[in-house]
């Protein structure tokens, strides 16, 4: 009997390719995530505080300021979106979107997520590892599980429509109405709606990657280092810009 979480996309390949292809999208998709978060902790201090814009006073210095500044704060958002754009079936050819949304629509089929549990089983084939075994086989299950679950979520949320309709709209093209709005009404997309979005993706991104490659990976002290990069450029960065 089908299940709610089960992948209807992809259904050409086989188990093997699945989770060899989910692999290879996954260390992408985390590489996306650092360089996303790198471009976070710089749109913290440059959109989010102070500390350059009180130094920049003069008009036309403002100006050309507040370009630098939305440009950087758009590509976040742009970054953000990609990193959700939906799975598509191709029948005949490897879906190529680096997405969390192509991801869980490679994994998520029963047969794959037993052939990923039972790899994280064989990780300890000594007898006395046995129970230690089966139950990391079980939390690698339920963890997948969690992670196509709360993706679906996203992907079906005014969250993230907010957002992909202010990119298709104004960042990635310029149009007078998207499909989105053909659709019905979509509300704006607010400062800090970003933040909010980003970190719901980190900890389903942490658990694929732990499962599907079998390494255990922090976001949070990626985040860390890119926060201290970036207070040790614009904290110290002052401007003495004359008439």
């Amino acid at each position: 009997m089908s299940r709610s979480w089960e992948s209807k996309l992809f259904l050409h390949m086989t188990t093997v390719e699945r989770i060899q292809l989910a692999k290879t999208k996954t260390d992408r998709v985390v590489d996306h995530l650092l360089y996303l978060l790198a471009l976070h902790e710089n749109n913290a201090i440059i959109t989010y505080s102070d500390t350059l814009s009180s130094q920049i006073t003069l008009a036309h210095a403002a100006g050309a300021f507040r370009v630098f500044r939305a440009g950087l704060h758009q590509f976040e958002i742009v970054r953000l979106c990609a990193l959700w754009d939906r799975a598509k079936d191709d029948k005949e050819n490897i879906p190529t979107e680096e997405s969390i949304p192509t991801i869980v629509e490679l994994i998520a089929l029963p047969e794959v997520i037993d052939t990923v549990a039972k790899k994280v089983q064989g990780q300890w084939p000594e007898p006395d590892d046995d129970k230690f075994a089966r139950k990391q086989a079980m939390k690698a299950r339920v963890e997948l599980r969690k992670a196509i679950e709360d993706a679906r979520k996203i992907s079906k949320s005014s969250m993230l429509k907010k957002a992909m309709n202010l990119r298709h709209k104004h960042l990635a093209h310029s149009l007078t109405k998207t499909n989105l709005e053909k659709a019905g009404r979509v509300a704006r997309m607010k400062y800090g709606d970003e933040r909010k979005l980003l970190f719901k993706s980190l900890p389903i991104v942490e658990a694929l990657h732990r499962w599907i490659n079998a390494s255990g990976f922090s976001f949070a002290n990626s985040q860390k280092i890119a926060r201290n990069n970036a207070e040790a450029l614009w904290k110290r960065c002052t401007f003495d810009i004359q008439r």
